[in-house]
């Protein structure tokens, strides 16, 4: 927005509502597929009461994104309700929505990224959005189909996105690069320090998924190449595997720290699409694990694959059967990255351009 010349405003909402009857609603989220993570979420509350250390740990990391978003973002006044939320919608020329899985099928359940609340004469602009599965769940057709429809202009993440999309509504839209990607790793220097933050040779793991085998491959990686290993832990839920597992395990991380972290690792093991990003971004020896099977029906890893696909990095790929012998093996080379990921920041702000064209 700033580099557009737009004033903006990151709209801070801290309330939960739901149209229907929260049984309803609960058991929308076991057909999603959904309730693993909820039950993950509600294992980690557990874990914080029986151990007060860990309850310390994740708080001290909470922290550093709250300090994080309170220095960094232009933050609107604190949302606590729908009710709150829609009277403040009036105040905008437009509501723009991306990236990451805003419209993934528990994100569409709950209406918040979906701009339910935003009034139909107010532009609804999706940049990025990611839906993260293959196909939407059959009882949530008919809301799709409407709150897609009402949106000005829509670009997606990935292709299989904008096939559901068209699947929906009949509307062609494009594949815009992730925010993230519109930056190069030099400019994302602006909100870290150049120092490392660990001393000595790394692996850097950020592994989101509960897969015990790929942190006992990483172990293996970590033998062979003599190089210890920092990682984030229980990031999405309580994983035991976790503990012990590193090196060194790091709770005073937000995102500038994130970052660095990446930048000056030796290898990244990750199953995420940010965290192979910025590995990208950095041309860092990074291997990407899978963090659902692939018959995962509410699975994420075609954003994954998208990604890959777009910087000609599929042989990043790797699987919990791959041995680590070979896998360190691996040479990558980024040659033609650049210049392919500069193309698609040139179409990607020219969509923003557009997406706002004619407003005051």
């Amino acid at each position: 927005m700033e580099k557009l010349g737009l004033p903006y405003q990151t709209i801070a909402y801290g309330g939960h509502y739901m149209k229907e009857n929260k049984y309803i609603y609960y058991l929308k989220k076991i057909m999603m597929a959904d309730w693993h993570l909820y039950m993950g979420r509600k294992k980690i509350e557990r874990q914080k009461r029986l151990h007060p250390k860990f309850k310390a740990n994740v708080d001290v990391r909470e922290a550093c994104f709250d300090a994080f978003a309170q220095s960094m973002f232009h933050l609107s006044k604190l949302c606590k309700s729908r009710a709150e939320l829609e009277e403040m919608a009036n105040d905008y020329s437009a509501v723009l929505v991306g990236s990451d899985q805003m419209w993934k099928p528990a994100s569409v359940e709950k209406g918040y990224c979906t701009l339910d609340w935003v009034p139909d004469n107010i532009r609804k602009i999706a940049y990025s959005t990611s839906i993260g599965v293959k196909k939407m769940p059959w009882f949530q057709t008919k809301k799709c189909r409407w709150f897609m429809n009402r949106f000005h202009t829509i670009a997606m993440r990935e292709q299989s996105a904008c096939d559901i999309v068209y699947e929906m509504t009949g509307r062609k839209v494009p594949v815009v690069l992730d925010p993230t990607l519109l930056f190069t790793g030099e400019e994302w220097m602006n909100i870290q320090q150049a120092e490392p933050l660990t001393q000595g040779k790394y692996i850097f793991c950020y592994l989101l998924g509960n897969n015990p085998p790929q942190r006992e491959i990483i172990k293996e990686i970590s033998r062979i190449t003599g190089c210890k290993i920092v990682a984030l832990q229980h990031l999405d839920e309580y994983v035991a595997s976790d503990e012990g597992f590193a090196d060194e395990a790091p709770y005073n991380v937000g995102p500038k720290e994130f970052l660095n972290y990446i930048r000056n690792a030796e290898y990244v093991l990750t199953d995420s699409f940010h965290g192979s990003v910025f590995s990208i971004l950095y041309k860092k020896n990074f291997f990407t694990f899978s963090r659902f099977s692939e018959t995962a029906k509410q699975g994420t890893n075609t954003r994954i694959d998208n990604l890959l696909n777009i910087t000609g990095l599929q042989g990043r790929r790797v699987s919990n059967t791959d041995k680590a012998e070979e896998i360190v093996k691996r040479e990558v080379s980024f040659d033609g990255v650049d210049e392919r990921l500069n193309q698609l920041r040139e179409f990607s702000m020219n969509y923003l351009k557009s997406a706002f064209e004619g407003l005051s």
